[in-house]
């Protein structure tokens, strides 16, 4: 083989290492933009879904209803002519301690009150 085909074979070899290298290069980034892709996808799937949530709770909001269940629970209000019946309850470690009080001690009502509350 002559000189010039050896260095045309040369170059022709080195132009498709470099092209294959290339070409390498652009598919791995294809790949990690699709990846990238596929998870924003997701993620706006999801924030979509949030979106919805969060516009029907404001659509919910924005009712009578919801005003009134607020009015009656967090103010305690009550319609004109309802009774209202209040039942004493203890609630969580109090109650276990109330309980353990026996009746030949006996607690004063600002003992009984903190030990409800701390």
């Amino acid at each position: 083989m002559s000189f010039p085909a050896r260095v045309k074979y040369i170059l022709l070899t080195l132009l498709f290492l470099f092209a294959a290298v290339n070409f390498a290069r652009t598919t791995a980034n294809v790949l990690r933009s699709s990846k990238r892709l596929d998870d924003l996808k997701s993620e706006i799937s999801g924030l979509e879904a949030e979106k919805g949530s969060l516009e029907q709770d404001i659509a919910y909001k924005a009712t009578d209803d919801y005003v009134e269940e607020r009015a009656r629970n967090a103010l305690n209000f009550v319609k004109p002519g309802e009774k209202v019946y209040v039942v004493p309850q203890v609630l969580g470690d109090a109650s276990r301690k109330l309980s353990a009080v026996s009746d030949s001690v006996e607690k004063s009502n600002l003992r009984l009150w903190y030990e409800l509350f701390f």
